[in-house]
C-alpha cells in the first residue's frame, strides 16, 4: 500500500466518526497543511515539514518562550561544550518547500538544544539521553553535541518521560508492563522515547490523519519487530481484542477511544492539543479518559490559549477536572514557561 492510499484509507475512515469527535475548526485547518506538506515534500522530509506544526519550535519561538528558562538552568553549571556544538544541515536540499535557518538562526537552534540537553543530562538517572539518539528518519534538525546526535524533540521527549514517570524514569516494579494512551501523538516523538525506554510497555497513539498516517508510518518503520495493530475501522471491540491486546504499538482514530474497555490503560497523555479543541470536545476527552484510565493522566497545554477559529479560550484552570481525581503536580511548565503541565491520579 502507497502512502498516499494509506493516509486516504485513514480519512475514509473517519465516515461514521460522531460530530463530537470531528476535527475542530483549528484542526481541519492544520491537518489540511499538513496534508499539502506531506504531497508537496514526502514522508522522507516530514521533521522539516509538518513537524514545524506540531511541537518542535523555530528560533524565534525559542527566544521568546524557552531560552531563558532554559539558559538560567544551564548557567547553574554551565558548560562551555554547548560552543562546540554543530547543526549539519540547517537547511535542506528542498528548502523552498521547508523549514531551514540562516546563520543568525542556526546558531541560537543549536546552542539552545546543546544547553537543553545539557540540563535534561543532569536528572537524567537513567542516562536516557545518551542510550537513545534522534532516529534520521524524517530528516530531522540534528544538533551534534558530546558526540550525540541529540534534538529538540529528543530533549522534550525525554523531559515529559520523566515528568510522567518520576525521578526514576520507570513505572512501579511490582505491576505488569505499562499501558499507554497518547490523545494527539504528532509523530510519535513521545511513543518512540517510551517504547525505547519503558520495558515491555504498549503504547496506543489515538489521533487523527495526517498524524495518524505519520505515527503509524514512523513508529512501524522503526520498531519493524514489535507486534502493531495498524487502524482500521471497527464497530465491536471484540473483533479485534486479540489482534490489539497482543500488540505493542497501536493506532486508534479518536471515536474508537470510546470502544476499549474501561480501566485498561495506566497511562493518558495529552501534549499541546487539548487546548486546540472546543469545550465540548475537551469536556468528552475527560469523561472518557475518567472511563478508560485505570492510573494517571498527564498533560501540556498552553496556560492561555485563544483559537478564534474555534470560538473559545481555555485557561489552565478551565478544564474540566473530575473532582474525585488527584492532583500529583499542576505547575508552571520549567522549560516551555508559555505551558502548563500537570499529573492526576485518575480515581
Amino acid at each position: 500500500m502507497t502512502g498516499q492510499s494509506e493516509l486516504a484509507d485513514m480519512i475514509s475512515g473517519f465516515e461514521d466518526a460522531p460530530e463530537i469527535y470531528r476535527p475542530s475548526p483549528f484542526w481541519r485547518e492544520l491537518a489540511l497543511a499538513g496534508v499539502r506538506q506531506l504531497e508537496a515534500s514526502g514522508f522522507e522530509n516530514f521533521k522539516r515539514t509538518v513537524n514545524t506544526r506540531y511541537f518542535n519550535w523555530r528560533s524565534l519561538g525559542i527566544l521568546r518562550h524557552q531560552f531563558l528558562a532554559v539558559g538560567e538552568a544551564w548557567l547553574a553549571q554551565p558548560n562551555a561544550a554547548i560552543f562546540h556544538a554543530e547543526f549539519p544541515q540547517p537547511k535542506a536540499a528542498i528548502a523552498d518547500r521547508a523549514a531551514s535557518f540562516n546563520a543568525l538562526a542556526a546558531w541560537i537552534y543549536k546552542t539552545y538544544v546543546a544547553m537543553y540537553a545539557d540540563v535534561i543530562t543532569r536528572e537524567d538517572s537513567r542516562g536516557l539521553l545518551r542510550a537513545i539518539e534522534e532516529p534520521s528518519l524524517g530528516n530531522p534538525f540534528l544538533v551534534r553535541h558530546n558526540g550525540a546526535n541529540v534534538s529538540q524533540d529528543l530533549c522534550n521527549s525525554i523531559h515529559e518521560l520523566y515528568s510522567i514517570l518520576g525521578p526514576g524514569g520507570l513505572p512501579p516494579a511490582d505491576r505488569p508492563p505499562a499501558s499507554f494512551a497518547e490523545i494527539g501523538a504528532g509523530y510519535g516523538r513521545l511513543a518512540h522515547v517510551m517504547l525505547k525506554a519503558v520495558p515491555n510497555a504498549t503504547y496506543c497513539i489515538i489521533d487523527i490523519p495526517p498524524a495518524l498516517y505519520l505515527s503509524q508510518r514512523y513508529l512501524t518503520t522503526l520498531f519493524p519487530d514489535l507486534p502493531a495493530f495498524k487502524f482500521r475501522p471497527f464497530r465491536d471491540y471484540r473483533a479485534v481484542a486479540g489482534e490489539f491486546e497482543s500488540s505493542r504499538i497501536r493506532f486508534l482514530a479518536p471515536h474508537q477511544l470510546e470502544r476499549l474497555p474501561a480501566k485498561s490503560v495506566d497511562y493518558v497523555i495529552n501534549i499541546s492539543s487539548f487546548h486546540e479543541m472546543t469545550l465540548a470536545q475537551v469536556s468528552n476527552y475527560f469523561a472518557l479518559i475518567d472511563r478508560t484510565c485505570r492510573g494517571r493522566l498527564y498533560t501540556k497545554q498552553w496556560r492561555v490559549s485563544r483559537t478564534q477559529v474555534n470560538g473559545c479560550t481555555l485557561r489552565e484552570h478551565d478544564y474540566p477536572v473530575p473532582a474525585a481525581w488527584r492532583t500529583v503536580f499542576h505547575r508552571r511548565h520549567p522549560v516551555q514557561r508559555m505551558f502548563f503541565d500537570a499529573l492526576y491520579e485518575v480515581a
